[in-house]
Formats: C-alpha cells, sequence, structure tokens
C-alpha cells in the first residue's frame, strides 16, 4: 500500500488527547509503519475550474442568500486548507481558472431557484430532482470544462446540505450558506471559510475537500467502521483519509489526469447507473 507519512505527532498531542482524529491518525500510521511497505508517491496535481455563481439570489426564511466568496478568498484562503487537508494523500489541486459568472436570465429561473431554496435532504419527492440536477440549466455549458473538476460555489443547497457532488463525476456544487450546523432548525449561516481542528460545525473548505473525495470515487464509510474521524464521513467525521482511500483516490486522480491530458475530452464520467446523489460535508 503506498501512502504518504504525515509529520510524526508528538508525545505530547497524544497525551493531551487534543482530538480522536489525531490519535487514530498516530495508530494508523504506525501499524502501517509496522506491516506495510511505505513510500511517498509522486505528488499528483489535478486542475479545478471555480465557478463563483452571481446573481442567483435564494430566500430562505427571509433571507437572502447570495454568494459572498470572492475569488481572493478562494485562492488565499480555501485552496490552502484544501491542499492541507488533501497532502496525506499526495494530492494537490491547482487552480485552472476562477471566475465570477452571471447566471442567465432564464424563463423558468425563479422557479428553479424557489425548488433549490426549499429543497430538505430528507425529501423523497424526485420529481424535481436534487439541487445538483436542478442547477445544472442555470450554468453557462461553455464554461464547463469538460475534464477539470468544475466547482460551482452557489448561494445554498438545500437543507442541513452543504455541498453536493456525482460519484466518479467531474462537478461539484457547493452551498455558502448553510443551517446543517442546526440540523435545519435555525436560518442559513454564512459558512466558515476554514475551522482549525477537531471539526466542530464543518467549514466551506472541509466540504470542498470531502466533495473532491466523491469526484475520486470515495464514498460514506459506515457509522460503525473505523477509524472515527474520517474526511468522508462516519460515526464522527474529520479529516483523516485511510490508507484504502487514499489508494482508490489516487487511481481516480490518474484516471482524471489521462482525460485532461486529451484536449477534447468530453465527459461529467458519472459511472454507469450511478445518478448524482447528495453528499454533504
Amino acid at each position: 500500500m503506498n501512502v504518504l507519512i504525515q509529520p510524526p505527532v508528538s508525545p505530547d498531542s497524544i497525551r493531551k488527547g487534543r482530538s480522536g482524529s489525531t490519535r487514530w491518525h498516530f495508530l494508523f500510521m504506525v501499524l502501517v509503519g509496522l506491516f506495510g511497505h511505505v513510500r511517498a508517491d509522486e505528488e499528483l496535481v489535478l486542475p479545478l475550474r471555480l465557478h463563483l455563481t452571481q446573481g442567483a439570489t435564494l430566500v430562505v426564511r427571509g433571507l437572502n442568500l447570495e454568494v459572498w466568496v470572492t475569488p481572493e478568498e478562494v485562492k488565499s484562503i480555501v485552496l490552502p486548507e484544501v491542499n492541507r487537508i488533501w497532502k496525506q494523500a499526495n494530492i494537490r489541486f491547482e487552480i485552472e481558472k476562477i471566475a465570477e459568472e452571471p447566471i442567465p436570465d432564464l424563463p423558468n429561473r425563479a422557479r428553479i431557484l424557489q425548488q433549490i431554496a426549499d429543497f430538505k435532504r430528507a425529501d423523497v419527492d424526485q420529481a424535481h430532482g436534487s439541487p445538483f440536477e436542478l442547477t445544472q440549466s442555470l450554468f453557462n455549458p461553455l464554461e464547463v470544462h469538460p475534464a477539470a473538476i468544475n466547482v460551482y460555489f452557489f448561494p445554498y443547497v438545500g437543507e442541513t446540505l452543504q455541498g453536493v457532488a456525482a460519484l466518479g463525476g467531474n462537478r461539484v456544487l457547493l452551498g455558502v450558506w448553510t443551517n446543517k450546523f442546526s440540523h435545519g432548525q435555525d436560518p442559513p449561516k454564512k459558512t466558515l471559510l476554514t475551522e482549525p481542528e477537531p471539526l466542530n460545525v464543518g467549514s466551506l473548505s472541509r466540504t470542498l475537500s470531502h466533495e473532491l473525495g466523491h469526484g475520486l470515487t470515495l464514498t460514506h464509510p459506515r457509522k460503525a467502521d473505523l477509524p472515527k474521524g474520517r474526511l468522508m464521513g462516519g460515526g464522527k467525521q474529520g479529516y483523516l483519509l485511510t490508507p484504502e482511500e487514499i489508494a482508490k483516490a489516487r487511481e481516480s486522480a490518474k484516471k482524471h489526469l489521462e482525460a485532461f491530458a486529451r484536449p477534447h475530452a468530453k465527459s461529467n464520467r458519472q459511472p454507469k447507473g450511478d445518478a448524482p446523489t447528495n453528499h454533504e460535508g
């Protein structure tokens, strides 16, 4: 198993018990070091095309929600934190392009925005689709890179949701407002750009890191799975990737890079029969 070894965790930090995920991370690295062949793989650099949508206002509980994040904040705050999280897999993301993109004035625009504002995680009525599907008609297809991972910053993506992605695909939808912190009981608030470990309410950076994991074919672990404190969820969410997840993500990343190397690559690379599903960070 090829994994990147992080700098050793100090004994003091373990004794202080700063977080469960830190202890599990230390244990994982010890076990892998004892029982597995470990070396640092070459760094894989994946291109991101970042779309900051403009002109879409969603009304949720009397609040007018719009995209407030700036390109500079994404470049200087969000992306460095995403790369810090993914360094354990020796995967780095770089910006191919970042732009503020207006939402076109479509005849059904108001109806689509209202459907997204009203969407609930437990909504079983699929007649109107998920936020991932609903937003596709709002985005300019000429601005979509066929092979890079396209990340759309949107005001809000539904009650208690923070991000949506398709497994193995190349599109991610992020909400910059959320009410996940209150389980949908309170009005939405601006999502934190970053959050110090251990995870408490979550951040835009961690959500993006989580959704990028889905784009690299990683799924949610079961709640009973160990270790706890994992980036992809489970019983207690955090920032850790297991050796198995690292190997799987790197294999998928290589396929993304192969597609990107083909200038006329055409695809959202959604696996056959796998419809876009809601994945929160």
